[in-house]
C-alpha cells in the first residue's frame, strides 16, 4: 500500500518528466548552433546562495541511479562523461569507458526518431563527431565528478522537446531487463523493472552520505529466495518512475518534519484537499487551532471532507545510500485529528509563567529532551555536539501522536536524568513527563494537569512537599539565599525523597521562627500546609524511598503543580491588590508578588 500511495501521490503532478531528478551544476559547456564551442571552456555557474554559501545552479534533467557500472545521462553529466577529463582520484580506463558512452548515447538521440528532427540534439552530435572535446585542455582544477550543464545558443540541452521521450525509452530499455510480467503496484502486465530508477536527494534523508537508493539488491544472499534485482517485487517501468518521483515529492514538500541530529524525516499527506491539517498542529501547537480542534470533536462539528479522506504518513532514515522505511501509516483522517486531539490532551498541564503556552509544539518537545546550558540560559541547539539529546526522540514522539500510543521507558528515564543533572524542570519537561504517565499501563490513577489535592499517591505528595519546604524558606529568607534546599536535595530527593524530606522538616522549624510582626500569618499558612502535606504521608505509607521511575515521574509532577499553583496565587494576589481589592487568605501573606521565586522557577541551580 505504501508503494501505490506514493505513485499515485507522484500522478497528482502533471507536468513531472519522467526520469528525470534535480542535480546542482557547477560547470557549463556552451556550444554554438552548428555545435562549435562558445567560449574558452567550461565556464563556472557557481554563485552565493541567499546565506552567501557558494552553490551550483539547480536543473531537473534525465537522471536515474547509477551503480558501479558506466551509465551515462542525457544532456549533462559529470565531467568524466562529458569530456573524458581525469582527476588524481580516477582511473584514466573508466573515465575513457564513461566518455565514449556518453558520446555514444548523444549519437544515438541524434539519430533516433525522436532525436531526427532535434537542432539542438544535431549540435551536441556535431560537437562530438567534430573531434572538439579532445582539443579542449584539461582544468586541474576541476574534478572528473563535478557536473556539466550542457547548453546551445543560451537554452539547456535537456530542454529540447526530443529528450523526454527518447530518455524514456532508453531508461526502459537499461532498467527492463527484457521481462513482462505482472505488475503488484497497478495491476497490469507489462515490460518490468530490475532495479528502480531514481535516487533520493542524500539532503532529504538524515544519516545518508550519498544520494540514496530505494532497493538495491545485487547479491543473492540479500534477496529473498536468492533472487536478485525486483525478481519478488515485480514493478513495471511506470510505476517503478512514479514510486521514485513520489517519494522525492513527498519528502521534498512542506509537509515534513527533521530536526537537527536526528535519525529520521517524516513526510504526510492526505488524499483529498482539507482546510485543517493535524500534522500541523502537532507541529505549532496554535492554541486557538487546537481548541477548535477538540471543540469539533467533542461537539460532532466537523467538516464532511475529513470523513472521507485518508491520512499518510511515511518516516524514513537513512545508511551510507540506502533508505530506511522506519514507520509507514495509513488511517481515516476522523481517527488521526482524535489522536491529535488526545495527544494535546495528555500534554495538558499547569504553567509556572502567565505567557506560557499550555499545550507544547514538537519542536519544543524535542529541544528540552537536551542539556541545559546554565549560563547561556538555554538548551543545546539541535544537532549540537553533547547535547545528550535521543536521535530518536522526534519520531518517537510523533509515532505515539499520530498512533495515540505510550512512549517508549526509556524516554521518561532520560527527561527524569536530564531534570536531575540540568537542575531545570520547566512547564515542557513538565508536560512530557505528564504525558508519559498519561499512557503507561503502569500508572494507577491518570494525573491531573494541574494540583490535585485528592491525589494522596506518596511520591506525588512528597514532590508537593519538597516544592512546599523549598517554598517556606524562600519566603522566611525574603529570597536572599546563597545556598537553597533545593540547591541541596533536590537532585537526591527525585529517586529518595526520605531523606531529604526528613531534613527539610528538621529545617522548616527554625525557618518558621523567622517570621515575625507583619509576616506572622505568612508563617502561619506554610506551617498549616506543611502539616496537611506530612499528614498525607504518615497516615498512608509514610515518606516513600528508592523511588522507580514512575514514581519519580510523580514526584517531579507534584512538585511542578506545587510551584505553579503558588505562582498562580502570587499573581493573582497581587492583580487584586493593584485592584484595591481584599486578597484572598489560601495562600501565604506577602505584600508584594514572589517575582523572584517567579523567575527562579524552572531552574533548581546545581
Amino acid at each position: 500500500m505504501l508503494v501505490k500511495r506514493l505513485v499515485d501521490h507522484a500522478a497528482q503532478d502533471p507536468s513531472a518528466k519522467p526520469f528525470h531528478r534535480a542535480l546542482r551544476f557547477d560547470l557549463e559547456l556552451r556550444l554554438t548552433a552548428d555545435g562549435a564551442l562558445a567560449g574558452q571552456g567550461l565556464e563556472s555557474l557557481v554563485a552565493p546562495d541567499a546565506a552567501g554559501r557558494p552553490r551550483g545552479a539547480e536543473h531537473t534533467v534525465p537522471a536515474v541511479v547509477r551503480t558501479v557500472g558506466v551509465a551515462p545521462h542525457l544532456a549533462a553529466d559529470d565531467v568524466q562523461y562529458v569530456l573524458g577529463w581525469a582527476d588524481a582520484d580516477s582511473k584514466p580506463h573508466r573515465v575513457r569507458q564513461c566518455h565514449e558512452a556518453f558520446v555514444d548515447l548523444t549519437r544515438r538521440w541524434a539519430d533516433s526518431p525522436e532525436g531526427r528532427d532535434d537542432p539542438i540534439a544535431h549540435a551536441v552530435a556535431s560537437f562530438y563527431a567534430s573531434g572538439a572535446p579532445a582539443d579542449m585542455t584539461p582544468d586541474p582544477a576541476v574534478a572528473s565528478k563535478q557536473r556539466v550543464l550542457i547548453t546551445v545558443d543560451g537554452t539547456s540541452v535537456y530542454r529540447a522537446p526530443s529528450v523526454a521521450s527518447f530518455w524514456a525509452a532508453e531508461v526502459a530499455r537499461r532498467k527492463g531487463g527484457g521481462r513482462e510480467g505482472l505488475c503488484l503496484v497497478c495491476g497490469r502486465t507489462g515490460p518490468l523493472l530490475d532495479t528502480l530508477p531514481g535516487k533520493v536527494p542524500a539532503r532529504l534523508v538524515p544519516r545518508a552520505s550519498n544520494d540514496a537508493a530505494l532497493v538495491s539488491i545485487n547479491e543473492r544472499v540479500f534477496g529473498y529466495d536468492l533472487t536478485t534485482q525486483l525478481t519478488c517485487s515485480p514493478i513495471c517501468i511506470t510505476c517503478g518512475e512514479g514510486l521514485s518521483a513520489g517519494l522525492v515529492r513527498v519528502l521534498n514538500s512542506p509537509d515534513t518534519a527533521s530536526f537537527g541530529g536526528q535519525d529520521s524525516r517524516l513526510a504526510w499527506w492526505v488524499t483529498n484537499p482539507v482546510k485543517r491539517n493535524p500534522m500541523r498542529l502537532i507541529l505549532g501547537a496554535d492554541p486557538h487551532q487546537v481548541a477548535d480542534l477538540i471543540r469539533s470533536i467533542r461537539t460532532g462539528s466537523r467538516p464532511r471532507e475529513v470523513d472521507k479522506t485518508k491520512f499518510c504518513a511515511l518516516t524514513v532514515g537513512g545508511n551510507i545510500a540506502r533508505v530506511m522505511v522506519r514507520d509507514w501509516l495509513e488511517m481515516p483522517l476522523t481517527t488521526m485529528e482524535d489522536n491529535v486531539a488526545s495527544w494535546f490532551t495528555d500534554l495538558d498541564m499547569a504553567t509556572l509563567h502567565p505567557g506560557e503556552p499550555q499545550r507544547q509544539s514538537l519542536e519544543r518537545l524535542v529541544r528540552v529532551t537536551g542539556r541545559w546550558l546554565r549560563t547561556e540560559k538555554r538548551y543545546a541547539f539541535l544537532g549540537a555536539k553533547g547535547a545528550d539529546r535521543p536521535d530518536g526522540v522526534q519520531r518517537d514522539l510523533l509515532r505515539a501522536a499520530m498512533r495515540d500510543i505510550p512512549l517508549p521507558p526509556s524516554l521518561l528515564t532520560h527527561v527524569i536524568n536530564r531534570v536531575r543533572t540540568d537542575g531545570r524542570l520547566d512547564t515542557p519537561r513538565a508536560a512530557l513527563i505528564h504525558l508519559a504517565l498519561m499512557r503507561s499501563p503502569h500508572t494507577p490513577e491518570n494525573p491531573m494537569p494541574g494540583l490535585d489535592p485528592t491525589n494522596t499517591e506518596p511520591a506525588y505528595v512528597a514532590g508537593r512537599l519538597f516544592a512546599a519546604l523549598d517554598a517556606v524558606q524562600h519566603d522566611a529568607f525574603e529570597g536572599k539565599l546563597n545556598t537553597t534546599y533545593a540547591n541541596r536535595f533536590f537532585a537526591g530527593a527525585v529517586t529518595n525523597p526520605r531523606s531529604a524530606l526528613i531534613a527539610g522538616r528538621k529545617l522548616a522549624d527554625a525557618w518558621l521562627r523567622k517570621f515575625r510582626g507583619p509576616r506572622r500569618g505568612t508563617g502561619v499558612n506554610h506551617r498549616r500546609d506543611l502539616d496537611e502535606l506530612f499528614g498525607l504521608l504518615d497516615a498512608g505509607t509514610g515518606i516513600p524511598s528508592h523511588a522507580n521511575p514512575a514514581q519519580q515521574a510523580l514526584f517531579l509532577l507534584g512538585y511542578h503543580h506545587q510551584r505553579a499553583h503558588r505562582f498562580s496565587t502570587l499573581r493573582r494576589r497581587a492583580e487584586q491588590r493593584a485592584a484595591g481589592t481584599t486578597p484572598d487568605q489560601t495562600a501565604p501573606d506577602q505584600t508584594t508578588p514572589d517575582h523572584t521565586a517567579v523567575d527562579a522557577a524552572q531552574e533548581i541551580p546545581a
